[in-house]
């Protein structure tokens, strides 16, 4: 027989049970006496026996998650239940990870909190839709093609670029998919999607068209966000704005000329020069500035500054204790006035001597910063591009691709870069006119991979019109559920649409899937046709994605472009933006079906949760998804975000394999700290301490589930136990176990596994191992092994087992089918292969509660009053009025009794029940407790013989029907 202790850890509030090991030697009741009689009644006691392992250390962990990984078929599952499942289909569409770098904890949360979903559905019987993919494309993968093994650049072709950047993504492809599927997660690993698939690229070439014969995609000159450092346009999602940026912030003052008369009204005849004040934080812009913006009804002041009568300043009136608190000036206001007074008035720019330019109304001033006067550039600011439309003044941009300004701006700043060099070189220009200079800290974008600041500057891109698609989308996006409840997600994405002005699609890049266009070289005229495009795809087919760098252009107009000389011909050299890239997925992925969740982390909110609506109301009028979870990314302990510089990346391989700094976990410690810790949108700390209360926390769980196997090895059949036998305890267990499939269900439902893991914490640690596995260990060991109490114990611990296993399966599938593994009626069946596990109806019983509180009750009076730590040498008189002992007598029905249900639930020698001649309320009761009479029994470690060293009347029974062991006394 396997050596086991079968004695299971209990809480705190069951501390006055004093840990008794009866059919061990350290027992110090009996240490020095009996030990021939103890020994000759062991094999009598059913003891429990399994060869599931109480704990498993180190690096074996690691040897025992793989090899479970394969004995348990755990790369099959998908396609099996994909053949054994029925519909509806639960379709989780896979955001695709970036396929640069090995995986990391962020990859940790989001795949294995998708596979704790798909296990939970798999489980009740549901087929689940999950192809995972990857992004491919973007700046990242091409600056590692693009660089030497020394970090600097090289120049290569674009087709060479492509095939290293290919060569990249599927190294990282490669090394990603072994350690998500290392992690257990379930999915068509052999059909994984990715963007840069022929079948892929395909199919966005032709939603591209799709969009563009619908006029939602259009080519445009426009000021976008632009990075230098990559030398090509970014989205809003590729930004970073970054808090600590800091500025060289100036107040200069532009000259006016020829004060209009109604300025001339307010102004004093001595003041010879009058100036506007204007504050930036660009100072580079200030050579391209072509306007002064200034709002109608807002309120301007005429100053003095220092007693200076020659000269008058015009600022927004609001904005002036700022200039005065900058400056440490003195200032007199000469007069006030509204701003339509500043119609038709003309200043000279400082840098361009002799050249009048206008003052304009707009309502995009604000006071909120500067002097309530702005400057306008029209090639570097949204606002600043809309009003030069309007009145019609050049949209010309003298800045190149490379952030340096062009030969036209004159040769002073010709190739000098605005953001350093640039900008020094424009302060230096303008020194007789700024009369304050800062250091100015404030958010700035930058380039989300590079984290170089960008600029804004404009270009002749592509855009989708999401002017045409934003309202639809917003009234779709209201019916989509947005988790968690306390993440006001919905508003959030509502709100970043309703703002978005349009979407920059083009990039200028070769890694990527070609803008499918063509234009005229002698005036730009666009030819894009559906036969060209049918074209393409056939010529992508034939030759690959690189078709468009590896074919002439004679080929790609081939019998489709007739009245166009094929000389005047030139392709697109820009390449779509990865936000569609990855945002066009559902269309590639889901056979127009929607989805019933996208999840990912709380960035995506402004990335592909956008994009994949955007495009999916844009071809379909609704969106791709019926429901959005967003969780949040993994900080340290400290709750810092993880960063190399910072030296406190923890690897999630380190954590399932082990490494110098970190003892190896095993997977279902990462995955029970993503379940506990994931589901929310805010962040999520790792640590030491944390991984080691998730490793206790499933610790416990194994042991109590390595007792019930042990304690249930011998029964073979459910249905041959016959139900009467069941004691109140067992039915109260039960009853737990019917509520609590319940609970456990509704919070996987709605993604609330941080509840499973508590509810499941407290099941197994207090109601399963503090009570019942701690109580009816009497019944386990000691009645005969056919015995029906014991049959129906062990019937309550096999529905228990079964229950707990799938209930936790989702989260901690390699603890789950290892148990299985070690079952004795379901070996080589596997949890997730074993059917849809319920508890039944019958299980559900309205009053146990009540029959049982009124025992326990009991139960903690004894173990407040009584003196005897060890209760087993007790006789207990319990005194109760007709209704307290007609509940109890459900638990004993004769008066007194040595064994019996109530003597169990007490753990005391006999309990005998008494009315009390005095009037008591309903469950209460007055106890006497007395020393037994009786003697310590040798098999059951019961005090219930009438003589020492003397078998008691029940284990004489069971033993006198068992051969004994003979043993010679030592």
């Amino acid at each position: 027989m396997t050596g086991f202790n079968y004695l299971v850890r209990r809480p705190v509030h069951y501390r006055c049970f004093k840990k008794l090991n009866r059919y061990s030697s350290s027992d110090t009741s009996v240490k020095h006496e009996g030990k021939a009689v103890r020994k000759k009644y062991s094999d009598t006691v059913n003891l429990p026996n399994t060869k599931f392992p109480a704990r498993i250390e180190g690096r074996k962990r690691a040897e025992r998650d793989r090899f479970i990984y394969e004995k348990c078929r755990f790369s099959s599952l998908y396609s099996w239940q994909r053949e054994h499942t029925k519909d509806p289909e639960f379709i989780l569409h896979d955001g695709p990870p970036y396929a640069n770098g090995k995986p990391h904890m962020g990859h940790a949360i989001n795949k294995i909190m998708k596979d704790i979903i798909l296990r939970h559905k798999v489980l009740q019987g549901q087929r689940v839709h999950f192809i995972p993919g990857w992004d491919c494309h973007g700046l990242p993968i091409e600056l590692k093609a693009v660089s030497s093994s020394c970090g600097k650049e090289t120049k290569l072709t674009p087709v060479e670029i492509r095939y290293k950047a290919r060569k990249f993504a599927e190294a990282a492809i490669a090394n990603q998919k072994t350690t998500f599927k290392s992690w257990g997660v379930m999915g068509d690993w052999d059909h994984s999607y990715h963007t840069f698939d022929k079948k892929y690229v395909k199919n966005q070439i032709k939603k591209f068209y799709d969009m563009f014969e619908k006029g939602l995609i259009y080519r445009a000159y426009k000021p976008v966000f632009w990075s230098p450092s990559s030398r090509t346009a970014l989205a809003e999602a590729e930004l970073e704005y970054n808090p600590t940026h800091c500025s060289q912030a100036v107040t200069v003052r532009f000259l006016i000329k020829d004060l209009p008369p109604q300025l001339k009204k307010i102004t004093p005849q001595h003041a010879s020069q009058v100036y506007l004040l204007i504050w930036t934080t660009t100072p580079w812009t200030l050579p391209m500035t072509s306007a002064v913006c200034y709002s109608p009804e807002m309120t301007y002041s005429a100053i003095h500054l220092d007693n200076s009568k020659d000269e008058l300043y015009i600022l927004a009136s609001e904005c002036m204790k700022d200039l005065l608190n900058k400056t440490g000036a003195q200032a007199e206001v000469i007069s006030s006035f509204k701003g339509d007074m500043l119609r038709n008035t003309f200043y000279e720019h400082p840098l361009k001597q002799g050249c009048n330019l206008p003052l304009l109304p707009s309502d995009h001033v604000s006071t909120g910063k500067g002097s309530g006067l702005v400057h306008t550039s029209p090639a570097h600011g949204h606002d600043d591009f809309l009003v030069a439309l309007k009145h019609g003044i050049s949209l010309e941009c003298l800045v190149d691709e490379d952030g340096c300004f062009m030969s036209k701006i004159g040769p002073e700043l010709e190739g000098l870069p605005v953001l350093s060099a640039g900008n020094e070189k424009v302060l230096v220009l303008l020194q007789n006119d700024i009369l304050h200079q800062e250091k100015y800290t404030h958010s700035y974008p930058y380039d989300w991979r590079t984290k170089q600041p960008v600029i804004i500057r404009a270009s002749k891109q592509w855009f989708i019109d999401t002017d045409a698609i934003k309202q639809t989308a917003i009234n779709k996006l209201r019916a989509v559920n947005i988790l968690p409840e306390k993440f006001s997600g919905s508003g959030q994405l509502i709100s970043l649409l309703d703002r978005r002005p349009y979407w920059c699609i083009s990039r200028q890049r070769v890694w990527g899937v070609p803008i499918p266009v063509l234009y005229r070289h002698s005036n730009q005229e666009i030819l894009v046709t559906r036969p060209l495009i049918d074209h393409f795809c056939n010529l992508l087919e034939e030759h690959g994605p690189d078709f468009w760098w590896t074919l002439p252009t004679e080929k790609l107009v081939e019998g489709c472009v007739s009245d166009v000389d094929v000389q005047d011909i030139e392709k697109s050299q820009d390449i779509l933006d990865i936000w569609f890239d990855s945002g066009i997925s559902w269309s590639s992925v889901l056979d127009q079906k929607v989805a019933d969740l996208y999840l990912e982390g709380v960035d995506q909110i402004t990335g592909w949760f956008q994009s994949s609506l955007m495009t999916s109301v844009a071809l379909r009028e609704e969106p791709p998804y019926r429901a959005i979870f967003v969780h949040g990314f993994a900080v340290d302990g400290n709750g810092r975000k993880m960063s190399k510089s910072l030296g406190n990346v923890v690897d999630p391989v380190d954590i399932t394999e082990g490494s110098k700094h970190i003892p190896a976990y095993g997977t279902d410690v990462l995955r029970w700290w993503v379940a506990s810790h994931g589901t929310h949108h805010g962040n999520i700390s790792i640590s030491n301490n944390l991984l080691d209360s998730s490793a206790d926390s499933i610790q416990k769980i194994r042991i109590v589930l390595r007792f019930i196997l042990g304690s249930i090895n011998d029964f073979q059949n459910k249905s041959d136990t016959d139900a009467v036998h069941l004691y109140n305890l067992d039915k109260y267990l039960l009853n737990l176990l019917f509520g609590l499939e319940k609970e456990v269900v509704a919070m996987y439902d709605t993604y609330q596994f941080n509840h499973v893991c508590k509810l499941m914490t407290n099941f197994v640690t207090n109601d399963l191992s503090a009570l019942y596995c701690h109580l009816i260990k009497d019944r386990l060991y000691c009645e005969s092994s056919n015995s029906p109490k014991r049959r129906a114990c062990q019937l309550v611990l096999s529905h228990i087992l079964e229950g707990v296993t799938h209930m936790i399966a989702p989260v901690l599938p390699f603890l789950a089918e290892e148990v299985y593994l070690h079952h004795p009626c379901f070996v080589g069946t596997g949890v997730f292969r074993s059917g849809v596990w319920k508890p039944l109806k019958e299980w559900e019983k309205a009053d146990i509660d009540n029959i049982m509180s009124a025992a326990l009750k009991l139960r903690d009076l004894l173990h407040k009053t009584s003196e005897e730590s060890n209760t087993l040498k007790l006789n207990v008189k319990v005194f109760a009025g007709d209704k307290t002992l007609q509940i109890l007598k459900l638990f004993q029905e004769e008066g007194r009794s040595d064994f019996s249900e109530l003597t169990e639930l007490l753990q005391v020698s006999a309990v005998e029940l008494i009315k009390s001649n005095k009037q008591l309320s309903d469950n209460e009761f007055e106890i006497v407790c007395e020393t037994s009479e009786h003697q310590l029994c040798p098999r059951c470690r019961r005090y219930t013989s009438k003589q020492k060293d003397v078998l008691c009347s029940r284990c004489e029974k069971i033993v006198s029907k068992q051969p004994l062991k003979q043993v010679l006394c030592s």
